[in-house]
């Protein structure tokens, strides 16, 4: 652990939208984490559920911003963000609403960022919460040849080989870390991924910079996957899809496209639909 480690100023942001009862478990997991120097701010896509209510009940330290309507992810964070006081130097910590943190989860993602310039964001372990011995996410892979993102370890039974520090290609927006000045650098979220993608865009753009991510795993969470639309709903898969292809066509270059597509056409996506219909069914 880095000394004084207290004196980061962290502000940890999370994202919600109809889903007060989630929300409150991850809020009062929060309360306690061993870092003591650090704000929470939830910021409501405008909710019609009673998520706002419960937070001035039960969580009066935490600061809320209510968006105009739901402005999804990436605009959803980017608006809310604005109205948030954060200094340059200070830690952002952007968190799903369904998620359960460990004690010492802030400490563990500042450790690497404080210790290394190069190193720009940082990521945690995530395990299922319906079942805290397998991995949702261990790091992440970004092919921009075969057109393929996928999670390190997803479905896996944890143990030693995830529990090594390493670089990754790129942080989930389910719970990454950075300074405020570098998610400025960022130019913040591309709100044009209306939902999915916009955590592998920014660490795409990230990685262009010469910078670092850096997954942590001594930093643990669970993760409640895919509160908003279900694990293996169809409407999911298809945005997942829209915005992948969004995303390859602006950091893949014309050689890569075509592989992509290629490999698209003749392997992924006939393997994607087979995989869906046996998970969807399982």
């Amino acid at each position: 652990m880095i000394e004084n480690s207290e004196s980061y100023k962290v502000h940890i942001v999370i994202l919600t939208w109809n889903n007060n009862k989630i929300l409150k478990r991850c809020l009062e997991s929060i309360e306690n984490v061993d870092h003591k120097n650090f704000t929470i701010s939830v910021i409501d896509n405008n909710s019609s559920d009673d998520s706002l209510k419960m937070i001035s009940e039960n969580f009066p330290n935490v600061q809320t911003i209510k968006n105009s309507k739901n402005f999804k992810f990436g605009r959803g964070y980017n608006e809310g963000l604005k109205k948030i006081n954060v200094d340059d130097n200070d830690f952002i910590i952007l968190l799903n609403d369904d998620t359960i943190v460990s004690r010492n989860f802030i400490d563990e993602l500042i450790n690497p960022l404080a210790k290394d310039q190069k190193a720009i964001i940082s990521t945690p372990k995530i395990l299922y919460s319906s079942n805290i011995n397998k991995i949702w996410y261990a790091g992440g892979v970004v092919d921009l040849w075969r057109g393929l993102i996928y999670h390190i370890g997803i479905r896996d039974f944890d143990g030693p080989k995830y529990s090594f520090i390493n670089e990754t290609d790129y942080a989930t927006g389910c719970c990454m870390c950075l300074r405020f000045e570098d998610l400025k650098k960022l130019n913040f979220f591309d709100e044009t991924f209306d939902m999915y993608c916009e955590d592998v865009d920014l660490s795409l753009k990230a990685r262009q910079l010469n910078r670092n991510i850096i997954y942590a795993p001594k930093s643990v969470i669970l993760h409640n996957v895919s509160q908003s639309y279900g694990e293996h709903s169809s409407k999911k898969n298809f945005m997942k899809i829209k915005n992948q292809l969004k995303l390859f066509w602006k950091h893949a270059t014309g050689i890569q496209l075509i592989s992509i597509s290629i490999y698209w056409i003749l392997f992924h996506l006939p393997f994607q639909f087979i995989r869906w219909l046996y998970l969807r069914n399982k």
